[in-house]
């Protein structure tokens, strides 16, 4: 084998190496977005009650939507140059942004829920566990959004959530937590955020 074939067969195993490695980020990207495709259409069919409803709308107080838009816009801004050896940083800065988007999209917001004492997101809920003389008190909401003016934020896709969503005052619920276990909750009181 002369020196130009050498070459030529350096360069082509150096290409198929190239290829290779394409290729199996190409795999980890499209399973990725698999998944998340597949968890987006799972969200996107929420059950309220026994009826679909459709897009479930995201409730958010001003404050953390304004912190969702600036990451979004962080997140966008970032050089994607720096990350290009890093196939799953960048897959995870993606699934961010999508989801963000999704919040941002499907937000109501600062917008008070009706002042009828029913468990739904925008309620400030105040809840007894068990036979426990205590409440806990929490803003029924978009956990990205953080806490709001000091309250306890509990998504409405949480065990908890879903347990007291269209519960109205006085009404008790069981939900499973992690670990199994039954636990009772008492709604004791629901008022729209802001009249707290």
């Amino acid at each position: 084998m002369d020196d130009d074939e050498r070459a030529e067969l350096e360069w082509l195993r150096a290409e198929n190496a190239l290829l290779r490695t394409q290729r199996d980020v190409l795999e980890r990207v499209a399973t990725g977005f698999a998944e998340d495709a597949n968890a987006t259409l799972l969200k996107r069919r929420t059950i309220r009650g026994n009826t679909m409803t459709g897009q479930q709308r995201t409730w958010l107080t001003a404050d953390a939507f304004e912190r969702l838009r600036e990451e979004l816009t962080v997140l966008r801004r970032q050089d994607r140059g720096a990350e290009q050896d890093d196939a799953v940083g960048e897959q995870r800065r993606q699934a961010r942004i999508r989801r963000l988007e999704e919040i941002l999209h499907s937000a109501v917001v600062g917008e008070a829920p009706p002042d009828d004492g029913i468990a739904e997101p925008g309620m400030v809920l105040t809840v007894r566990f068990d036979d426990d003389p205590g409440t806990e008190t929490f803003l029924l909401g978009v956990r990205d959004g953080g806490d709001a003016d000091g309250l306890e934020v509990y998504s409405p896709e949480s065990p908890l959530g879903r347990a007291l969503a269209g519960a109205r005052q006085g009404e008790s619920r069981t939900y499973q937590v992690p670990s199994g276990a039954t636990v009772r909750v008492t709604l004791v009181r629901a008022v729209p955020y802001g009249q707290h």
